[in-house]
This record gives structure tokens, sequence and C-alpha cells, in this order.
């Protein structure tokens, strides 16, 4: 019979094995990527398939940026901006909704956070023509102002600040009341900091979604100089053929803001889902 350290011991290597087998067919689309951004043309279409470049074409970043009609350095930059101003305008406003859902207790307080958590099962598919009318009445199609504002708070920021300040003990608001601080000066002071985990895994969450966001640019730009990273690699074809190592290269450039933020904020991004009480 095996002793209960040697089953635990059989058991985690089962479980690593499965981790890395997992973590490898996630990884493994990125890798193909990568490496058919460094193919010519004709291998990529090639068959059979060659995973690694029979040719490394060096130069298809550069080719990739100079494409004649495409200004992808100009797009990126689009896509930060809209990125940026997204996320913090969803910061403040969900940081500040589900504090006072949390903190607060006032007539309807729960029928008006159903009704908000409700807004998650519609689909955006459903809500982007009334969405587009709304803009466009408001003066804003076709302009940053129209990519940024609808997408500033989102129901599951709220959901996910609120699950984290229920955690805030209420004895430290009390003593500051105590103390005479007002309540502006309690969230900015006292609650905030301690949702710094929570804050920083909406932000990743928050963040991806706006930078991979696709439909609602492509509805609402119309002039090229607007268009974001993810509208222009859709739109990215030639006249007679499409440049797949080109629209590699771009791909992977547009992965690289998301893979870095992820790798310097993944520990407070794990503790914040920890702590916010959405671990399965």
């Amino acid at each position: 019979m095996l002793s209960y350290i040697a089953k635990q011991k059989i058991l985690r290597r089962v479980l690593y094995f499965f981790l890395v087998v997992s973590g490898l067919i996630y990884i493994f689309p990125f890798i193909w990527m990568v490496l058919s951004s460094f193919k010519y043309l004709e291998d990529v279409l090639a068959v059979p398939i060659h995973f690694f470049p029979p040719k490394w074409y060096w130069g298809v970043y550069y080719s990739a940026f100079n494409f004649p009609g495409y200004n992808f350095v100009r797009y990126f930059v689009n896509s930060s901006i809209v990125l940026v101003f997204a996320v913090l305008l969803c910061v403040a406003l969900s940081t500040t909704s589900g504090y006072g859902f949390s903190k607060y207790k006032f007539r309807l307080n729960n029928v008006l956070f159903v009704m908000i958590l409700s807004t998650m099962m519609i689909p955006f598919q459903a809500i982007i023509v009334p969405l587009f009318i709304l803009v466009k009445k408001m003066g804003m199609q076709n302009s940053y102002q129209g990519m940024i504002v609808p997408e500033s708070l989102t129901a599951f920021g709220v959901f996910l600040m609120r699950q984290f300040f229920y955690s805030v003990p209420n004895d430290y608001i009390e003593s500051a009341r105590i103390d005479g601080a007002n309540e502006y000066r309690i969230f900015w002071m006292i609650s905030l900091p301690m949702a710094r985990t929570a804050v920083l895994a909406l932000v990743i969450f928050h963040g991806q979604w706006v930078w991979n966001l696709l439909i609602w640019p492509l509805v609402l730009v119309s002039s090229p100089e607007l268009r974001t990273l993810p509208q222009a690699i859709a739109q990215f074809t030639g006249v007679y053929f499409t440049p797949y190592p080109e629209q590699l290269a771009i791909s992977v450039v547009a992965c690289l803001p998301l893979l870095i933020l992820f790798i310097f904020l993944s520990k407070h991004f794990v503790q914040g889902i920890a702590t916010t009480g959405l671990k399965g």
C-alpha cells in the first residue's frame, strides 16, 4: 500500500502534467502565429504545413508597418487612447458605484443592483443599433468620444468592485467618520487604497475587452485616421490578395500590450479575483 505522502506526490505530478498540457494547448496558437509571421506568403499557404519557416522573412514587420494605404502606427495610437481613457473612466465609475451599493443602505438598493447586473445577459449585438442612434444624436459619431464613452462602464465592473468593498470592514469607515472625515475622504483615503488588487484586476479585464473590441469601431468609425488596431487588422487586405505574413506580424504586435500588462499585474490579478469572491 502506498503511503499518504506517496499518493500526494503522484497526484501532484498528474496535476502538473495536465496543467502543462493545458498550457501548451492554449499557447500553441500564439507560438504558431509568431513563427508564421516570419514566413513568406507561399510558405504560409503551403501544403503540407511547415511549423518553422523554411526561409525566414526578417523584413516582415518593417513591411507591415509601411504597407501602402495603412498607417498602423496611427492605429496603435488610436487604440491606446481609447484604452487609457475608457479604462480610467471605467475604474472611476465602477469603484464609486460598487462602493455605494456595498456601503450605503438606501431604498431599492438591491433592485437597482439587480437591474444593472441583468444587463450582462444582453448581448452587445442586440443593443448596437440603438446605441449607434444614441451616439449619433449626441454628435459623437466618428470620434474618440463615441468609442470611449459607451465602453466606460460595465455591469461586471460594478459587480466586481461591490463584491470587494463588501469585504472592507465597516469599523474603519465608522472610525474615520468619528474622527470627522467626510464621505469623499473616506472613499479616497481609506476604501480605495484597500481595493488596489480589485482595481488592477478590473484594469486587466476591461483593458483586454476594450483593446480587442472590433464590432463597435467598425460600426461607428468611417474615417481611416480613427481606425483602431483590431479594425485595421480586419480590413487589412490587398487588392487581389491578402498579405498574410504582414497581417500575422501586426497581430503579434497587437497582442504585446495586453501580454505585458498581464505579466506585470498577474500577481495582483490573482489576488483581486481571490478577494472578490469570483474564484471557482
